[in-house]
């Protein structure tokens, strides 16, 4: 391999997802946790779960579900956004919502590429970030590098580098 392949292939790889992993962005709708899921358009989300790390085995990977859903119900779903523990949102619940949101956790995203495999994608959500925050509508509370950040949904696919 030539060192123009290498810079090729890096070039190609490096533009595929930014920031790694992109932002998922949520707010509270009526009492409601709202995900609003970075996605390609030819992905489409089939399942998510609200989990957090326990530290005992939880589920077999120091994680435990306190919340798991899938078979979107909605085009507006299957494209990213969804309610968390919520039956507008996902047909089948595996694991009805234990107790309250914590004030940390992770929301992890089952979707399907343009290969039709299924993928997994986790993202950090703090409600701690929603406090004292007036996010307007459409925009979203995401969590970059430590500082919440309000981004719109188009902002928040924008992190995505889709190929076409």
């Amino acid at each position: 391999m030539t060192l123009a392949g290498v810079t090729a292939v890096v070039a190609l790889t490096s533009c595929t997802v930014a920031p790694n992993p992109p932002d998922f962005g949520y707010r509270m709708e009526g009492g409601v946790l709202v995900v609003a899921f970075p996605r390609c358009p030819a992905e489409s989300i089939v399942g998510a779960a609200v989990v957090v790390s326990v530290r005992d085995e939880g589920r077999g990977d120091g994680f435990e579900d306190l919340w798991r859903a899938e078979k979107p119900v909605r085009r507006e779903v299957r494209e990213g956004r969804f309610f968390v523990a919520n039956s507008t949102s996902f047909r089948d619940v595996e694991q009805p919502l234990r107790g309250v949101l914590p004030k940390v956790f992770f929301v992890e995203v089952s979707f399907t590429g343009a290969d039709g495999k299924v993928k997994v994608r986790t993202g950090v959500v703090k409600l701690g970030a929603l406090k004292g925050t007036e996010l307007r509508d459409g925009q979203y509370m995401t969590w970059d590098q430590e500082v919440p950040k309000a981004m719109t949904r188009q902002q928040i696919d924008a992190q995505r580098k889709c190929r076409p």
